[in-house]
């Protein structure tokens, strides 16, 4: 059997297609991810989507695994800032976390995109685990109590709750809950960081 012609991996229409594929799974969610869809929000035929990528699956892994590289990076600069629990919550409180939030819905649902978000995610807590060690050491918090693992799981349910919690219009008052959040993060980090 002959192998299938593929597009060039740096061509432009392939990052228009990862660009695409990405605005219409935060717009529209994961069951939108379609070729047609995504053909058409990047203004090219469905048909280049299986040119450039070998499947639907394919083109979703890639998506996200640009995007992980983009929060790694990130999570570096983090890693060394004066403020990382902060820094950290701004990042998890984005409203890109709602990408987050559709890419692992279908990482329950897609084995090769669920084994990508598994190596992004201990690749962030090999970044950020250390760093979290220190901002409990520095805060005189009990590691058994409040471990890095602990504040590293609160802080991303905490974000990802609130990012979907706002949007179904669940909180009465999400002014109050933010506030509240700034507090505590005042209180670990101290107002002016490490």
């Amino acid at each position: 059997m002959a192998t299938r012609r593929m597009g060039p991996a740096n061509a432009s229409v392939r990052y228009k297609l990862l660009d695409a594929a990405e605005r219409v799974l935060e717009r529209d969610g994961y069951p939108a991810v379609t070729s047609r869809n995504v053909g058409k929000e990047a203004g090219v035929d469905q048909k280049l989507v299986f040119y450039y990528f070998q499947n639907m699956e394919e083109l979703v892994v890639a998506t996200f695994r640009r995007r992980s590289e983009t929060f790694l990076a990130t999570l570096e600069g983090i890693a060394s800032s004066r403020s990382p629990l902060r820094q950290l919550w701004e990042l998890s409180s984005d409203r890109s976390g709602r990408l987050v939030i559709e890419f692992m819905a279908m990482a329950t649902r897609n084995a090769a995109l669920r084994q990508e978000v598994a190596r992004y995610s201990a690749r962030a807590n090999e970044i950020l685990l250390p760093t979290l060690a220190a901002v409990v050491q520095e805060a005189n918090l009990d590691p058994r109590i409040i471990s890095p693992e602990l504040l590293n799981f609160a802080i991303a349910a905490l974000a990802r709750n609130l990012i979907l919690e706002t949007e179904l219009g669940l909180l009465p008052d999400c002014d109050a809950i933010s506030e509240s959040i700034e507090r505590v993060l005042n209180a670990v980090e101290g107002k002016q960081g490490r």
